[in-house]
């Protein structure tokens, strides 16, 4: 007699999503990936097909620390041994920090008393069509007055998490040095008013002020940090400009910290399911860092050490819808491989971008 085909079981994450939501039913999510993987193979969008997720992990647990700086090309995404984008390039990091942070300290040369030492100071922004911060500033204020006398100037920004758990310091930031220069064109003028007031709701009521005026920075370098000890690097100005913030840019804080919130309990499956390799240690914590279109970042802290991975999805996201549904299907598959139920033979690709510097290998 035929065999019966045992019956698979399946659990919706919890991330607050919903499985249906994002068009897939769970008892046939895994299938129906699997025909989009195989159609995207069929269309070239995956470079070595369907079967390409599956080395990609051998690949990535066998090969030695592979650090993510971007190659020799720092304007290509980064790609895994099968040529699957996964990661977004340097640029596109450092823009989409610029893009989502809206705010960050900068700083002026003083003049007077404390001529010549730097003076740092709070400051909301946002950028223009080439990346180039725009601050309204009153022309009475220190660092105003600082950066009349000395147009050189230079602002931090970095990605803000509202989880104590996720300090500061293993959040991405950028810096960008460069010169000050007001903004005199009337367009201009009015595009930054809109844009401002959209992004600083009190801008409505000093916008119209004679004593503020919008400024913008004129990039000459511009440096990315990816975290505590993960990534950092020069990125060229005109690549800077070039590059698109991610579609999640403004989302990203949120998102990290709904998936920290809510699937806080299931993270441990995606460690054991992808990311664990033989002598790791007994896994402390694993929270996400960062989550863009391609995938996301996690930061494990198994016995003595503390790296980072990099998970990435397997369908570039278009939409935020897009990437909750990529990551409700990786908390969904990562549950089944974990319990013995997924039957396929691929898997999302997986990169390390960080071990700890404490490591003697």
């Amino acid at each position: 007699p035929p065999r019966r085909r045992r019956r698979r079981r399946t659990r919706a994450s919890g991330l607050g999503f919903g499985l249906r939501a994002s068009g897939f039913s769970p008892p046939g999510r895994t299938r129906a990936m699997r025909s989009a993987v195989a159609a995207a193979a069929a269309l070239g969008l995956l470079a070595g097909g369907a079967g390409a997720f599956s080395a990609t992990r051998r690949a990535a647990r066998r090969a030695p620390l592979r650090m993510v700086l971007a190659g020799d090309d720092i304007l290509a995404s980064t790609e895994d041994e099968t040529g699957v984008r996964c990661s977004l390039s340097v640029p596109e990091r450092a823009r989409s920090v610029t893009q989502a942070a809206k705010s960050g300290t900068l700083c002026t040369i003083s003049q007077g008393e404390l001529e010549g030492m730097p003076f740092g100071s709070y400051v909301d922004y946002v950028l223009d069509n080439d990346g180039h911060p725009v601050l309204l500033l009153n022309e009475q204020s220190m660092h105003t007055r600082n950066m009349l006398a000395d147009g050189r100037v230079s602002m931090l920004v970095q990605l803000k998490s509202t989880r104590r758990e996720i300090p500061a310091a293993a959040q991405p930031r950028c810096t960008v040095a460069g010169r000050i220069a007001k903004v005199d064109d009337k367009e201009e003028i009015l595009q930054n008013r809109v844009t401002y007031s959209l992004a600083h709701s009190y801008a409505e009521q000093v916008i119209e002020s004679p004593s503020f005026s919008f400024y913008k920075i004129i990039p000459e370098r511009v440096y990315y940090v990816g975290g505590f000890g993960v990534l950092s690097e020069w990125v060229d100005v005109q690549d800077y400009q070039q590059a698109q913030p991610d579609i999640l840019a403004d989302k990203t804080a949120d998102l990290v910290d709904k998936v920290n919130e809510v699937n806080g309990e299931e993270l441990p499956n995606l460690y054991t399911s992808y990311l664990a390799e033989e002598g790791d240690g007994e896994l402390q914590s694993i929270r996400v860092t960062t989550v863009d279109r391609l995938g996301m970042d996690l930061r494990v802290k198994h016995g003595d050490y503390t790296d980072e991975y990099r998970l990435g999805f397997r369908m570039a996201a278009t939409t935020l819808e897009d990437a909750q549904s990529e990551i409700t299907k990786l908390f969904q598959e990562a549950w089944e491989v974990a319990n013995g139920y997924y039957e396929g033979d691929t898997s999302p690709p997986v990169e390390v971008l960080a071990k700890d510097a404490l490591r003697r290998s």
